[in-house]
C-alpha cells in the first residue's frame, strides 16, 4: 500500500514540475526542435518552426535576337546622320552608314567619332553618294560602309564571388568578310569590345562584375560590319557565342 502512495505521490510531484516549465516538446515534434511554449499564467502559447531553404547557384542568358540577315545587294540604310555625343553616348541607330575614305582602321574610326565626325545615312554597296547633288564624289561622298545591328542580352547570377560574361567568334570562310565587331553596354556605359577581320576569335571577356547580377541584367549588345574594300565577295555565317560563367 504504500508503495501504491509513493507512486503516486511520485507521478504528482513530476506533473507538478513539468506543468511550472516554461515550454516543453511538443508531442508531434519527431526531432525535439520545435517548441509549444506559454507562460504562467497561461494567457497565451507559442509555437517554434524551421524553415530550410536551398537555393542552387543559377546562371541564365536569354537574347532577343538570335540572327542578323545582312545582304549588301540592298544593305539597310540608317535613319539619320549619327554623330557622337559624349553627354548622351548612345551607339547609332541600327542600318548602315558612310564614313569618308580617310579613315581606313578601327582606330582611325573611333578618333573620327571622337572628333565629332558624322556618319551619314546609305543603302548602297560600295559606300559612295552625291549627298550634295553636284555630280561629282568627294572625298566625304565615298569611303567605307559601316552596318549596325542591336540587340538585348539579358543575363542571370546569383554566384556571390562575380560572373564574367565572354564571347567567342566562329564561321566560314574565317576571312574575307571585312571587319566584324561587337560591344556591350550597360547603361550606355561600354563594358568591353573587339573588332576582328579573321576567325575563329576569343573566346575574349566583354564584361564583369565582382557580386550578382540582382536579378536579371540587360546588356545592349551593337554588333558591327566594316566594309572597305578588302573584303571579298561570298555568302559568310559567323556563329557568335556568349557564355556566362563565375570568376
Amino acid at each position: 500500500m504504500k508503495k501504491h502512495i509513493l507512486w503516486l505521490l511520485a507521478l504528482a510531484l513530476a506533473t507538478g514540475v513539468a506543468m511550472a516549465q516554461v515550454g516543453f516538446p511538443s508531442e508531434g515534434d519527431l526531432d525535439g526542435d520545435v517548441e509549444e511554449l506559454y507562460d504562467d499564467n497561461h494567457d497565451q502559447a507559442a509555437v517554434k518552426e524551421k524553415v530550410r531553404v536551398i537555393i542552387p547557384p543559377r546562371y541564365a542568358l536569354h537574347l532577343t535576337e538570335d540572327e542578323w540577315n545582312l545582304d549588301l545587294n540592298s544593305p539597310p540604310e540608317a535613319p539619320s546622320d549619327y554623330v557622337f555625343d559624349p553627354s548622351d553616348p548612345r551607339p547609332p541607330a541600327e542600318g548602315c552608314y558612310l564614313v569618308p575614305k580617310a579613315v581606313r582602321t578601327p582606330a582611325d574610326l573611333i578618333s573620327y567619332a571622337l572628333s565629332g565626325g558624322v556618319f551619314r545615312p546609305i543603302g548602297s554597296y560600295p559606300a559612295a553618294k552625291d549627298y550634295d547633288g553636284d555630280g561629282k564624289l568627294e572625298d566625304d561622298e565615298k569611303g567605307t560602309l559601316i552596318c549596325v545591328n542591336q540587340k538585348v542580352l539579358q543575363k542571370f547570377s546569383n554566384d556571390p564571388e562575380g560572373w564574367q560574361l565572354s564571347v567567342q567568334v566562329t564561321g566560314t570562310p574565317t576571312s574575307g568578310f571585312g571587319y566584324f565587331g561587337l560591344a556591350d553596354l550597360i547603361d550606355h556605359v561600354p563594358m568591353g569590345g573587339f573588332a576582328t577581320n579573321s576567325l575563329p576569335y576569343g573566346p575574349v571577356v566583354v564584361a564583369s562584375d565582382s557580386g550578382p547580377t540582382g536579378g536579371w541584367l540587360d546588356d545592349l549588345i551593337v554588333e558591327a560590319f566594316w566594309f572597305d574594300g578588302s573584303e571579298l565577295d561570298g555568302s559568310y555565317t559567323i556563329d557568335v557565342t556568349f557564355t556566362l560563367a563565375g570568376m
